[in-house]
């Protein structure tokens, strides 16, 4: 379904020659001849580890892993991997057809046997002689050190069909879509992206109320009483839920999609109050998905959902605070001030991504990072500036969910001395951009390349000296109750090779278009450039665009 990205499956398979926790692994296609039992201990004082359950945790701070063995009575093992951040999590497993455990003592062999062919690897386990310690080598092969097991008090609750299933029931809200905030998204007719899913049970049955208006292109959804049944394998092969998923007894046909699809819709609940949920074509060529995460209303996580994304918040007061927090998944409050890249202390360790001038001095920044959010704390005057005539004044390169609210950007240089632009962003997917300023003398107020869904709330663009903006390849993109004022050059909007961009309740005014042939709106290879409610008013041009520009209730009061 939206075909943003592919989460790349963690399959992980054991290598035939596996490293030992103090020396070489052990391959042993036989059956093990050890002289004690599953649960005996020989002579050893060391208890059995049957009906016990380990963890061995590792955390370098933004990424967390954790390993869990579970060794249950009749000889089998449970065994997964999970790791991520605080937003997501994955599971995987070792690539086996079935998992045994043998004891000798204090040694543990853990068997992973495959069928066909034909194959065993063990990997040995060292219980410490207090008996709540284990070391083995990682049977994932995704650290060179081992691991530390630590043995817990209790075994945990496996979840199940019959005893969880209705932890489904309630009312539920999209929060995103995989790496993307529904409120980046565009559709079909500029309503937002948006989707609720409604679980209940009707005569010992389950059944589900779908409302979904997708992205542009995929059409709506508004299901009543769609029956949903259980299934005992994960929604997805790293599912954090890996014991059970439900789905919809039929599918589901989009109404106004651009082409008829026919929807499997699969789901798993991950956490009490977490849902996630894939859109499957399989008629489809495009081998991916994205999963859909849903909070359930009224719940803790629910309440904060704007701030999903983010398991960091900072308040910064200086540029180099501010700089040394632009990280991924982070969200940075700025206290009234200046802050600018220029003043960057260069004896100071701040990022590679720190850009320089002719004379060494920083001047601006480049962000490559996603679901970052600068905002000005409570209604402050905070302004980022560069001293750099030559230098945009931020830079962002492929990020997605980038957001920036109540800030003033621009140059602090002489006016028409510019050659750089405000804001830049090139193959980024999903910027919102509020309640700012962005002034010249920058080239332009808002440069993109290859970017989509950028989308322009109350915001004042002014005093440019090339023009308003400058969209290439830029796609389902928006300016609303936006002043685009006082700026001079060439064509005030350059629209290149773009599609679906709407301007809507704008004021357009006291701008001029230099030069015979320049236009004052000019779009080369775009469709769907549409102004809506906007007031052209005072602007100086010789024509006022092509042939490829929409205009519906706009007025025009302009000095031609």
């Amino acid at each position: 379904m939206f075909k943003r990205k592919i989460l790349i499956s963690l399959f992980l398979s054991v290598a035939i020659i596996a490293t030992a926790c103090f020396g070489s692994g052990k391959q042993n296609n036989t059956n093990n001849n050890s002289s004690a039992k599953n649960g005996q201990s020989g002579n050893s004082k060391t208890a059995s580890i049957k009906n016990t359950y380990w963890i061995a945790n590792q955390d370098d701070g933004e990424w967390k892993r954790s390993v869990e063995l579970i060794f249950n009575e009749d000889g089998s093992f449970h065994c997964r991997s999970t790791a991520g951040d605080n937003v997501e999590s994955t599971c995987s497993h070792v690539d086996a057809d079935s998992y045994t455990w043998v004891q000798n003592s204090d040694t543990i062999d853990l068997e992973f046997n495959t069928e066909n062919p034909h194959k065993k690897v063990i990997f040995y386990a060292q219980i410490s002689n207090t008996g709540d310690k284990m070391s083995c080598s990682d049977m994932f092969e995704l650290s060179e050190d081992s691991l530390t097991f630590i043995k817990q008090d209790k075994m945990p609750k496996i979840t199940s069909i019959e005893e969880d299933s209705d932890k489904l029931i309630g009312e539920w809200e999209l929060v995103a879509c995989g790496e993307f905030s529904p409120h980046d998204m565009t559709t079909d007719d500029g309503t937002p992206f948006e989707s609720t899913l409604k679980i209940y049970k009707k005569n010992n049955k389950m059944y589900a109320d779908y409302h979904f208006v997708r992205e542009k292109g995929y059409g709506k959804s508004d299901i009543k009483q769609m029956g949903v049944s259980f299934n005992k394998k994960p929604l997805t092969l790293n599912c954090i839920n890996e014991f059970w998923s439900a789905s919809f007894d039929e599918t589901v046909i989009p109404e106004g999609a651009d082409s008829k699809i026919k929807l499997n819709v699969n789901f798993a609940i991950v956490e009490d109050n977490k849902i996630l949920l894939i859109e499957d074509d399989p008629e489809s060529d495009y081998d991916g998905y994205t999963e859909l995460v849903y909070l359930r209303k009224g719940s803790k996580e629910y309440e904060d959902r704007e701030n999903y994304f983010y398991y960091k918040t900072v308040t910064v007061s200086n540029i180099n605070e501010l700089v040394k927090n632009l990280k991924a998944n982070t969200k940075i409050i700025l206290k009234e001030g200046t802050y600018n890249f220029s003043d960057i202390n260069s004896n100071e360790s701040i990022d590679k991504y720190g850009e320089s001038d002719s004379e060494g001095n920083f001047s601006n920044y480049l962000l490559y990072t996603d679901h970052i959010r600068l905002e000005a704390k409570d209604g402050a005057d905070v302004s980022i500036l560069t001293n750099s005539a030559t230098s945009n004044v931020l830079e962002c390169f492929g990020g997605s969910d980038i957001s920036f609210k109540g800030l003033t950007f621009g140059h602090n240089v002489e006016k028409g001395s510019c050659t750089g632009n405000v804001l830049a962003f090139s193959s980024c997917d999903g910027v919102r951009i509020e309640d700012c300023n962005l002034f010249g003398c920058g080239t332009y107020g808002i440069s993109s390349n290859g970017a989509s869904n950028i989308s322009v709330i109350n915001t004042q663009i002014y005093e440019c000296s090339y023009g308003l903006l400058e969209l290439n390849n830029t796609y389902n993109s928006s300016f609303k109750n936006c002043v685009l004022r006082d700026s001079e050059g060439f064509s005030q909007f350059e629209i290149n090779y773009c599609g679906n961009i709407s301007f809507e309740d704008c004021q357009i005014t006291g701008n001029k278009a230099e030069g015979f042939q320049n236009l004052f709106i000019a779009a080369s290879e775009s469709k769907d450039i549409i102004f809506k409610n906007c007031n052209f008013k005072n602007n100086s041009y010789k024509t006022k665009s092509n042939e490829d520009i929409q205009f519906i209730d706009c007025t025009f009061d302009d000095n031609k």
